[in-house]
């Protein structure tokens, strides 16, 4: 994506954001959107082709999204934009603006195995105490850290790994 591409998908995010009074109301428009987007994912090509006209592809977004018609409407608003593609990106950035409106970080954290649920609940809490807010996390497995933690949050990487302290100390070893 270029930087073009993304001031436009902060834009219309920013927008869509605005329409909503409440954090209820804005996570229910951001839900809205992010449905929108999934049941159009099944006619991506469609929606891309150069082939078929703006006004045909606004008809299939209002087939599709009858039962979400302010979604609909801003779809519609990307397409004669010709912006469709950035449609993903927007429902993400959306979703970031929602976490922001109500004080939640997103965190990955990356272990050698499953986690259990008190596990969990605790590098949540140990990270909400360490950020100032509340974090929710994606939890993922990758074996290749043989054991510890990885955590990323606001931008910053916290390796607690065994394959980073490894890679930590073979890097002072070879100076």
């Amino acid at each position: 994506m270029n930087s073009s591409d993304r001031i436009a998908v902060q834009r219309y995010a920013a927008a869509y954001n605005a329409l909503s009074a409440t954090n209820e109301e804005a996570a229910q428009r951001a839900k809205s959107l992010q449905v929108a987007a999934e049941a159009l994912a099944g006619v991506q090509t469609y929606m891309s082709s150069p082939r078929i006209s703006t006004d045909a592809k606004k008809q299939t977004v209002k087939e599709a999204l009858k039962a979400l018609p302010e979604a609909a409407s801003f779809v519609e608003v990307l397409l004669d934009a010709k912006r469709y593609a950035l449609l993903d990106a927007v429902v993400r950035r959306v979703g970031e603006l929602l976490d922001e409106r109500l004080g939640i970080l997103r965190a990955e954290v990356i272990s050698a195995r499953a986690l259990s649920e008190a596990q969990q609940r605790q590098t949540e809490e140990a990270l909400s105490a360490r950020y100032g807010g509340e974090v929710k996390a994606i939890f993922k497995t990758n074996p290749a850290l043989l054991g510890g933690l990885q955590i990323w949050c606001r931008g910053e990487l916290i390796d607690g790994s065994l394959q980073g302290r490894l890679a930590k100390l073979q890097a002072e070893l070879a100076q």
